[in-house]
């Protein structure tokens, strides 16, 4: 079928990973993940469409005082006791680590909220997470063999603003849709195939 992911597909930093249809992991199902890192040594990312009711100020004091109005979301399984952040504001961050041009991962957290709290910057400037989603060693280029991850890559703005102002629902249909008629098919099908 031309919808199937392919088992030859390489993902890079800087993409998203797009479920299979199928797949009905509580996590992954029917999620976008965007890859902040891959190489020999393993992946990691965040599912950026995994919100929370909880907003900001509920896991973080002083988020009140942001210019900010935003649910926290699940970024995966893996550290889900813990805050990690994406951002535009590597230049008044010591410690961020470079993705793509103008987006950055952590840093030192005392200087983003300094940051933040200037009120310089809004929603469109840094998205938290809870956790974040994690491959050892080999482990994901296994799951691109077993056909499980549609590989997605976009221009740089589309890129920024698929991470920073997602869709409230829709980003994985949208995303899967734009690669082509047949993938929009995928992307209607129930999640059960018996029901196709």
């Amino acid at each position: 079928m031309e919808f199937v992911p392919s088992a030859d597909a390489k993902p890079r930093m800087g993409q998203f990973l797009l479920s299979e249809p199928f797949m009905s992991d509580v996590w992954f199902g029917r999620k976008v993940i965007f890859l902040c890192d891959h190489d020999e040594d393993g992946s990691l990312g965040f599912v950026l469409d995994n919100f929370t009711d909880r907003p900001l100020e509920a896991v973080m004091s002083g988020a009140e005082d942001w210019s900010l109005e935003q649910r926290v979301s699940m970024g995966g399984p893996v550290h889900d006791d813990s805050l990690f952040y994406l951002h535009r504001l590597g230049e008044f961050v010591s410690g961020a680590l470079p993705v793509l041009p103008g987006l950055w991962l952590g840093g030192d957290f005392d200087e983003l909220k300094a940051a933040l709290s200037s009120g310089k910057f809004g929603d469109s400037d840094v998205r938290f997470f809870i956790g974040y989603s994690g491959w050892m060693k080999g482990q994901l280029d296994a799951e691109m063999q077993q056909c499980s991850w549609y590989v997605h890559d976009a221009p740089l703005e589309q890129k920024l603003e698929a991470i920073f102002n997602p869709p409230a629902e829709g980003l994985w249909k949208g995303m899967l849709a734009s690669k082509g008629p047949g993938f929009a098919r995928a992307s209607t099908l129930p999640l059960d195939p018996s029901l196709n």
